[in-house]
Order: C-alpha cells, then sequence, then structure tokens
C-alpha cells in the first residue's frame, strides 16, 4: 500500500490528505504546522534513505494540460506505507499527543 501527501510550496494553500489530518488532530497542530513537520521529516527521511518519493503526479492536470510551463504545480507524493509510519514515529518523539 501507500500513502499520499500533497506537495509543498510554502506560503500556499495546503491540500487536505488523511495524514495531515492525523497530524494534525493527534498533536494539536495547525493544518500549516502539521504539513511542514510532515515535510520536514519526510526531508529529513530522504537525506537518510533517499529519494523516497515512489511516485508524483498533479493534483488537478487539468491545469497543468492547459498551462505545460507553470512552475507552481501542486503534486500528489506517494509514499510507501513504512515511510509514512516513519513520519508519524518521528512526530510523535517531538510532539505531545493531544488524546
Amino acid at each position: 500500500m501507500a500513502t499520499e501527501i500533497a506537495s509543498n510550496i510554502p506560503g500556499r494553500t495546503i491540500h487536505p490528505y488523511p495524514l495531515l489530518d492525523e497530524i494534525a488532530e493527534r498533536h494539536n497542530l495547525s493544518d500549516r504546522e502539521a504539513h511542514e513537520a510532515i515535510h520536514a521529516m519526510l526531508d529529513q527521511i530522504a537525506d537518510i534513505d533517499g529519494d523516497v518519493v515512489l511516485e508524483q503526479r498533479p493534483i488537478r492536470p487539468e491545469l497543468l494540460e492547459s498551462n505545460p510551463h507553470d512552475l507552481d504545480v501542486y503534486w500528489w507524493l506517494t509514499v510507501s506505507d513504512e515511510t509514512a509510519q516513519e513520519i508519524r514515529d518521528a512526530l510523535a518523539a517531538q510532539y505531545e499527543n493531544a488524546a
């Protein structure tokens, strides 16, 4: 199985995704805080293990079709469930659980 994470474009809208909701709720973080924490952990894991993104696809492919040179494209990043669990574990070590 795999987990999808929305790409990170600082200062821009965050597309909702299940891991974001889970982390935000579990650690009582805003969506922005949770999203940035997820991406910080994803970057750290990639620094250690190499590229952990299995696949990337545009969130809104119809916009990319009409403007193929757009640099401001949001992507769904697919990572393994194992990588998603590493993110959960790392964030659990950093933040208190809200429950």
